[in-house]
């Protein structure tokens, strides 16, 4: 596929705002003004992309870095067997795969919409020009790109290490780390997720996640409403994941620059 599955939104006053508002949440320009975030966006383009759409497949070459302004975009590896291996899930104002944007090489990844989605194209010769012109876009972008190398490769360890059980607690703690709320005593991933995309990120069949995630809810560790899970006991999935022997710091997973989803010490 060499394009986005979607529409071009014309340049308009409306657009431009939303361009800018995501942006200015975006950690890359962290530490530029509103004027020179609105200088950035007048020469990205805006591009709406329906549910389950590709936004780009795993070797195409990339065009420049990818910004979700609105929806939701999963970002995984197609395996020989025909399943899909997970590497992260994003939401409004993540990148898609940072490294292949600055280095122009093919994406390491497919990712595809979870539900109708609005993306920032930030092209990748402005995106060379930005570390020429604003020096603090390099020290964020290094900070980014260490970010996604230490995600990935404790999402590889944990896929070698831990079982199925070990697999899926982590998973569901670093879920609640990108996107939980805290609500009283309980902790809200608010990110929709299907029984299929847990196996698929955690490295499992949807028949082994619909298992463990079923006999967590029989035991009100966790409950689901419309594909949100819930957590009810943080310490029950903390100990499925063998948490207090393990070696790898989750706090990676937190987002950047964004509303806290939680206390660290919750999770």
């Amino acid at each position: 596929m060499s394009r986005a599955s979607g529409s071009f939104i014309e340049p308009s006053a409306q657009a431009q705002d939303r361009t800018v508002a995501a942006l200015q949440r975006f950690p890359l320009v962290a530490g530029l003004t509103r004027e020179e975030i609105a200088e950035i966006a007048a020469q990205c383009s805006l591009h709406r992309i329906p549910a389950h759409k590709r936004v780009f497949e795993e070797g195409e070459r990339s065009k420049g870095l990818w910004v979700i302004t609105a929806g939701r975009v999963r970002l995984h590896h197609l395996m020989a067997d025909g399943r899909q291996h997970v590497v992260g899930f994003r939401a409004p104002t993540a990148a898609l795969d940072l490294s292949s944007a600055l280095d122009g090489r093919p994406y390491t990844a497919t990712a595809t919409t979870m539900d109708d989605a609005e993306l920032v194209l930030v092209p990748r010769g402005l995106l060379q020009e930005l570390g020429k012109l604003y020096p603090v876009t390099v020290r964020n972008a290094i900070d980014l790109l260490c970010l996604e190398v230490r995600q990935r490769d404790i999402t590889t360890a944990i896929a070698a290490l831990k079982d199925a059980r070990g697999r899926i607690g982590c998973a569901l703690l670093q879920l609640a780390r990108q996107f939980g709320r805290k609500q009283g005593g309980v902790l809200r991933i608010d990110y929709r997720l299907t029984r299929q995309d847990i196996a698929d990120r955690s490295g499992v069949t949807v028949e082994t996640a619909i298992r463990v995630m079923s006999d967590m809810q029989q035991r009100g560790v966790l409950r689901t409403e419309s594909q949100v899970i819930e957590i009810l006991e943080m310490e029950h999935v903390r100990d499925s994941a063998s948490c207090e022997d393990c070696q790898f710091e989750c706090s990676v997973f937190a987002p950047l620059l964004a509303e806290p989803p939680c206390e660290a010490e919750a999770i």
